[in-house]
């Protein structure tokens, strides 16, 4: 006979692991709640918290699995629905994520949560002005929710409709004058004067009991202030502050995970000569791959205006893979035979497989403008060997500053908020291009920004040409390109091209001793 377990208790252990999940210690949420469920396995918080926490630490296989074992228990549980809907939109699986979603509606068809879910998949398939529908739906059930207002503002900036986006920010900063990413959103699209009233708020803000993340959004926004006026000094007196805080909320990470990544890549590619490789049958990929903060958003706006191109932005597809399987020593040895030939029915399975993912967006021809996928452009071409690869390049030190100098949503790209291992990143993948274009002589596109930026017309045609498209007038100008920008180059982007962000760095050599080092 099953033990009764007390509802007290349950209660109880409950908040505590709430407790946890609100600190960000998901490993500890996991472990207790794992732990719970050998007594009572009945409980839907359950299957969520541990879902949402392998989610966070991407983990996504594992959330996918106590999500589908929760539905197998409560088949009709809206929150296990939701969120595995939600799951599925991260994983870039947005036809099964609309599935669940619209599943989740079926049965509440005002549920604020699921109406805010299905926001963001809308959000992320480029359908934003569905996604402003959905998170109005939920407005009106709610309307003094942090999240849902911050993610209506930032929709609202997809569509460079900046002031309707400031509205609503100042409203955030007046019913929650503790979210200080409304703060820092602002800041990316509010162009600061010397004595600015929102600085001043800014930095009086600090003085309040914040949380460690608050802290961070204040320093990268203030420090953009100062930029804005040109206050190098002061500047990046903030940003020092802003980067050691964020870098230190990554309790668990490791570089030499970073580093691990480069090294197995390079040695399972150095012997691998690509050749006689099987055309997959969707050719027309092109990739944009660099740095962050290389001019990759400006490349994706200027091929995406191009009337036969689905400009789909940063799709995770390819880096959730391999992100995935560099470590698995049993799918790089079904992919390589001795290091040195590829396995081609393995290869072509695993390329189908793929191909499903990206035949959710029914387009001719998808670009995809993920910049870390440079790490993948060996996988890349042995998938797709007709993919066209387009390689931003940009003045180190102005890429470094750049980086250095925001905040990535999500927290990502934890090596980027420590200068030493910036550094190290920054040369890992000058080291690894250069691999890559002595491996696929003439198969990669490298476009220096300074160039596409001095001589946009010329260099703007190389690249078209580049992707065996023809000419269209459309793409020497980007800004009438309605295409959603979701990247922390939101407000640029929009603009026509600039040239005072050349030689930036020098302004702060004084001051930011690491680019010195690059």
């Amino acid at each position: 006979m099953k033990k009764n377990i007390d509802i007290d208790y349950i209660k109880s252990e409950l908040k505590k692991i709430q407790k946890y999940f609100l600190a960000q210690k998901f490993k500890k949420v996991i472990e207790k709640t794992t732990n719970l469920m050998k007594k009572d396995a009945n409980q839907v918080p359950f299957y969520n918290y541990i879902g949402l926490s392998y989610r966070q630490l991407g983990q996504n296989q594992n959330a996918e699995s106590i999500f589908k074992k929760g539905l197998e228990i409560f088949p009709n549980s809206l929150t296990i629905i939701c969120n595995l809907g939600a799951l599925y939109r991260v994983m870039s699986r947005f036809e099964e994520a609309e599935h669940f979603l619209k599943k989740g509606l079926e049965i509440k068809e005002d549920d604020f949560n699921t109406l805010c879910n299905y926001g963001n998949l809308k959000r992320d398939i480029n359908q934003n002005k569905e996604a402003i529908k959905y998170y109005k739906k939920a407005y009106k059930i709610n309307k003094y929710n942090e999240t849902l207002l911050i993610n209506l503002a930032g929709a609202y900036q997809i569509d460079a409709e900046f002031e309707i986006s400031k509205n609503i920010l100042k409203e955030i900063h007046v019913n929650f004058p503790k979210n200080t990413k409304a703060d820092f959103m602002y800041s990316s699209i509010h162009n600061y004067q010397e004595n600015d009233d929102h600085r001043n708020e800014m930095i009086n803000k600090l003085n309040l009991d914040l949380q460690d993340q608050d802290i961070v959004y204040l320093n990268f926004a203030i420090g953009k202030s100062y930029s804005d006026v040109k206050k190098y000094q002061e500047s990046s007196s903030y940003f020092i502050k802003a980067n050691k805080s964020q870098f230190n909320l990554f309790t668990d990470y490791k570089f030499e995970d970073e580093l691990n990544k480069f090294n197995i890549i390079k040695s399972r590619f150095k012997n691998f000569e690509f050749k006689d490789l099987c055309p997959n049958k969707k050719p027309n990929l092109i990739f944009i791959v660099g740095l962050p903060r290389s001019g990759t958003t400006l490349t994706h706006q200027i091929i995406s205006s191009h009337s036969e191109v689905y400009g789909a932005g940063e799709l995770p597809i390819i880096a959730n893979i391999f992100n995935n399987k560099i470590n698995d020593n049993l799918f790089l040895n079904k992919v390589f035979k001795d290091n040195e030939y590829y396995n081609n029915s393995f290869i072509q399975e695993f390329a189908e497989k793929v191909e499903k993912i990206f035949n959710q967006f029914d387009s001719k021809i998808i670009l995809d403008k993920l910049p870390l996928n440079f790490m993948w452009i060996g996988f890349i071409k042995l998938l797709f060997p007709q993919a066209k690869i387009i390689h931003c390049k940009r003045n180190l030190r102005d890429v470094a500053l750049s980086i250095y100098r925001n905040y990535f949503d999500g927290g990502h790209l934890p090596w980027s908020y420590n200068e030493e291992n910036l550094v190290k990143f920054i040369k890992e993948y000058e080291n690894l291009m250069n691999f890559w274009n002595n491996k696929l002589p003439n198969q990669i596109y490298n476009c220096e920004y300074e160039n596409l930026v001095n001589n946009k017309l010329d260099e703007t045609k190389r690249i078209i040409s580049f992707c065996n498209l023809d000419w269209q007038d459309s793409c020497i100008d980007h800004t009438k390109n309605d295409t959603g920008i979701k990247t922390v180059s939101i407000s640029q982007a929009r603009k026509p091209i600039y040239k005072s962000s050349i030689k930036l760095s020098d302004n702060y050599l004084d001051y930011l001793n690491f680019l010195k080092k690059i």
